[in-house]
């Protein structure tokens, strides 16, 4: 699938969040990237296997989890715009303890680490793109494991409903949950005290 018009100026904006770059510069991106149209609940990782492609949303919504006890366990949902992959086992290419998942329909731009190798090379740009989407990915990392820490549940709700505005109404509820660390039945009476309070 060709990279159409309507996409461009959303990726060009995404990496122009981080540092300028050219359209000289995103015609070397996408010249190694590859288009795909994915549909939901495709997995794009396995547990065990090594994170080998970077994603950047152009439509469509993705979650990360872990799995324990036959568990599962939300720990990020992307959605468009996004740069997505599970990113230490991507960056280290070592076997990932997490499992990558649409949840819609999705089409995102996919780069493979042997050519995101290449751009490094190519686009010294890039290195400063990835540093700080990592600080970001470590930064909402350490945001989550505070966030169990210190705050109740609803409180994590009401942060996920601020970080996430646009998935509250698409996300499949016992998701939420998941990324919660609630059963989907407390989360249910988490959201009736919370509409009661507001009558």
């Amino acid at each position: 699938m060709d990279i159409g018009q309507k996409y461009l100026e959303p990726i060009l904006k995404a990496f122009n969040d981080y540092v300028h770059v050219s359209i000289e510069d995103l015609s070397i991106i996408t010249r190694r990237a590859t288009v795909l149209k994915i549909p939901k609940k495709t997995k794009l990782l396995e547990l065990g296997q090594v994170c080998n492609h970077m994603y950047f949303i152009l439509s469509g919504c993705l979650r990360l989890y872990y799995l324990k006890d036959d568990k599962e366990r939300n720990c990020f949902f992307f959605h468009e715009n996004l740069f997505c992959s599970a990113f230490g086992s991507f960056m280290m290419q070592r076997p990932s303890n997490q499992i990558l998942e649409t949840i819609e329909d999705t089409i995102c731009l996919s780069v493979t680490f042997a050519e995101f190798e290449k751009m490094y090379e190519e686009l010294p740009a890039m290195n400063i793109i990835v540093r700080k989407i990592l600080e970001e990915r470590y930064t909402n990392a350490h945001d989550i494991i505070s966030s169990f820490i210190l705050h109740s549940a609803e409180e994590r709700y009401l942060e996920f409903i601020e970080k996430y505005p646009l998935l509250t109404n698409r996300i499949p509820e016992y998701h939420i949950s998941s990324y919660l660390g609630i059963t989907p039945k407390s989360f249910s009476r988490l959201k009736g005290r919370l509409r009661n309070r507001k009558r």
